[in-house]
């Protein structure tokens, strides 16, 4: 209980205090007993200054935030007694006064005596006091007239009760102070209760901060996803929807909160169903129609449920119908009928009724960030770009100069070329080189594809379409390369019923899935490649005429290995180096099998050398790629002999890791060989390893090169011709 003291008896002398003139009050006979110890004169006039009484530092710390809530407090406080003349205040837990109000009279004369705002009411201080008992006993403490120890306070009534913050920490002390014969037993007590009201409003706030400061990360973090997040109600109303959310269906988030989402936008059936009937989905692909466009999505939408409490059935007299089902409930395992004590009377059933959903998130992922994921993971990227192209003929030179032309042009590209030419790097190439080439590079072999599939493949289907068929639909390829390129390799091999609607998507820049009628806009751009004649299909009636001449808009011959004069030993070189960096070892091709090699025809082209080259490299012994280890058809060709018995090696340079390649002989007859032949043919070996750096050094730009080596064009041409590099 709050103690309350008035003891007119005390005595007023002032020496110190015999105890058997102390107050009877024990909390106040300890506190009068301090004060003598200290050597507190009872004549005080004015109280004893402290360090650190200056009250700015305190007004400018965390707790200045508490008197924003205290000062109300104290101004009810104050409507209670305000017809008597007494003042409301405030310390801290140093009994430093933060904070008064209260009679102007009253106010004034405790300031005359110095103790006013930014007094100290502590013991030490000014002795005996509600204040600082309340303070040290953590109590709410009444101290009247005589009681106080010191006679600066007899005047007065001091009654005071502590503050505490969230955690129980002790804060303050509110105060009121009157006039000792104007005391009366109802004050304390109404200190004590606005004490332990502020206290209560306090923790409230402070939780009430936390909420607040944990909403405000909530709602930083839903407007900082890459997803649209909308919670609604369970009418339909949109309670909070993030920027992306917005962004998607061209709303205002601001504008839109307190609205019911068919009003806003047109909801679509199969969300509209789930929403009414509290069923969730799960990656649905949902089209909205907003901003006057068709808008893509993937819609997750779980529901809100609060938790219910199971509500016990009894089955003390079942009904008729419900003894029928039972009768007709079978006893043996796994039925119903072999829980033979829910048959009992008295039994109950504790069943939990199907929750309702008191809201629903959904979230929605666009298509397009979708598949751009999908392409980044499942690599439906170009990684070829046109430094890959190996090769300095003249030929493959200028299929590279229009397929630069056209990589900075939209025009829909038709690269024509024998099967193993490199189409396909061409094509990545191409869209590298684009303004597509953040875009994906989605291809399709028109000739590996099933005929009845191929629709299905290019513009996708929707669930249900055909037996097999997945149950959500897929994209096509049109749809996947929405936004970057398509290569249609093969294309010759399309069936010509299907080729009339690759001409409408290709027109309409539309596709219609198997099987749907919705109709999806891309902006796609076509690489079609063919090793046929398509003016020749167009003839005989095998290839449409008005598809062929919408995609012969950029035509570019790929050519072929044996029109490639001297790119054969480039292209050994590179596959060499990449053969060796592969098994980390040096490898070598000795002159005959580079002589067969080059004599060859090459029907497969690069793809045919590549894996011969690969063979040969893993039966040759000490990694010397000799003439036995071709195979049949090649070592059988008639070799061609040149003025220079070259051949190609690759070593590894352990400094700098990596590979260097030089046309020097490959076995040790072969060097005695050449050492028999005298100087002149080993200053022809000399001669064509140093054309053969110059020329790599400037990227094969013969006048470049012509310059470094101090002769003209036409004879650097005429020396490679010879040397044959």
């Amino acid at each position: 209980m709050a103690i309350q003291t008035d003891d007119a008896n005390a005595n007023k002398d002032t020496a110190g205090v015999p105890d058997e003139q102390m107050p009877e009050v024990p909390t106040l006979a300890l506190s009068w007993r301090r004060c003598n110890e200290r050597g507190l004169p009872r004549d005080l006039r004015q109280p004893l200054p402290i360090s650190g009484a200056d009250i700015t530092p305190v007004l400018d710390s965390a707790l200045a935030s508490y008197l924003a809530l205290i000062r109300p407090a104290m101004e009810d406080v104050y409507q209670f007694i305000e017809g008597t003349p007494s003042v409301i205040g405030f310390c801290d837990a140093n009994a430093r006064l933060l904070d008064i109000i209260g009679s102007q009279r009253l106010l004034d004369e405790l300031t005359a005596h110095g103790l006013g705002m930014g007094a100290c009411w502590s013991e030490e201080c000014v002795g005996t006091n509600g204040v600082a008992l309340s303070l040290l006993d953590s109590f709410p403490t009444q101290v009247n007239g005589a009681s106080h120890f010191c006679d600066l306070l007899t005047p007065y009534c001091t009654a005071s009760a502590p503050v505490y913050d969230s955690l129980g920490g002790l804060i303050g002390a509110l105060i009121a102070i009157t006039y000792a014969t104007d005391a009366n037993t109802y004050l304390l007590g109404m200190m004590s209760a606005a004490a332990s009201a502020l206290t209560t409003e306090l923790r409230m706030n402070l939780w009430l901060g936390s909420a607040n400061e944990l909403l405000s990360e909530m709602t930083a973090i839903l407007h900082t996803l890459s997803e649209g997040i909308l919670l609604l109600q369970a009418d339909g109303t949109i309670s909070q929807m993030n920027a992306r959310a917005g962004h998607l269906l061209g709303l205002a988030p601001l504008s839109a909160a307190g609205h019911r989402l068919a009003e806003m936008v047109e909801v679509p059936a199969m969300l509209a169903d789930a929403l009414r009937l509290g069923r969730e989905l799960h990656d649905e692909e949902i089209i909205f129609h907003g901003r006057g466009e068709r808008i893509a999505c993937l819609c997750t939408l779980r529901a809100i449920v609060a938790p219910t409490t199971p509500a016990p059935m009894t089955l003390n007299s079942p009904s008729a119908e419900s003894a029928e089902i039972w009768r007709g409930v079978g006893n043996g395992p796994g039925n119903l009928g072999s829980l033979g004590n829910l048959r009992q009377p008295g039994t109950a059933l504790s069943v939990t009724p199907r929750a309702t959903a008191s809201g629903f998130v959904l979230t929605m992922r666009s298509i397009e960030r979708v598949q751009r994921l999908v392409h980044r993971m499942s690599g439906a990227h170009a990684l070829m770009r046109f430094e890959n192209i190996i090769g300095q003929s003249p030929q493959l030179l200028e299929a590279v100069r229009l397929a630069r032309i056209a990589a900075e042009s939209h025009s829909t590209v038709l690269l024509h070329g024998e099967t193993g030419t490199g189409k396909e790097v061409f094509a990545q190439s191409i869209h590298n080189g684009s303004a597509r080439a953040s875009g994906p590079f989605v291809a399709i072999n028109c000739a590996a594809i099933p005929r009845e599939l191929i629709s299905s493949e290019l513009f996708g289907y929707e669930g249900g379409a055909f037996t097999g068929a997945d149950r959500h639909g897929r994209p096509g390829k049109f749809e996947l390369a929405n936004g970057g390129t398509l290569f249609l390799d093969e294309i010759g091999d399309m069936p010509l019923d299907l080729q009339t609607s690759l001409l409408r998507a290709i027109e309409t820049r539309a596709v219609v899935r198997v099987g749907g009628q919705q109709v999806t806009p891309v902006d796609v751009r076509i690489i079609a490649a063919t090793h046929k004649d398509l003016a020749e299909g167009v003839h005989l009636g095998t290839f449409r005429s008005d598809l062929f001449f919408r995609l012969n808009v950029f035509p570019i011959e790929v050519p072929a290995l044996r029109a490639r004069s001297g790119d054969i030993a480039l292209l050994l070189r590179y596959v060499l180096q990449r053969l060796s960096t592969r098994l980390n070892r040096a490898l070598s091709i000795e002159a005959d099998a580079f002589v067969a090699l080059e004599a060859y025809d090459w029907p497969g082209n690069v793809r045919e050398l590549e894996n011969v080259i690969e063979r040969a490299v893993y039966i040759a012994e000490r990694g010397v790629v000799s003439r036995a280890e071709l195979p049949e058809e090649i070592r059988s060709t008639s070799a061609r002999i040149g003025h220079v018995g070259r051949a190609v090696q690759s070593t590894q340079s352990d400094q700098v890791g990596a590979i260097e390649t030089a046309p020097v002989f490959a076995t040790a007859a072969q060097a005695a060989r050449g050492l028999a032949r005298g100087l002149r043919y080993e200053s022809e070996n000399a001669e064509a390893a140093l054309i053969l750096r110059t020329l790599r050094a400037h990227n094969g730009n013969v006048a470049q090169a012509a310059a470094t080596l101090g002769i003209s064009r036409t004879t650097l041409w005429r020396k490679k011709r010879r040397y044959r590099l």
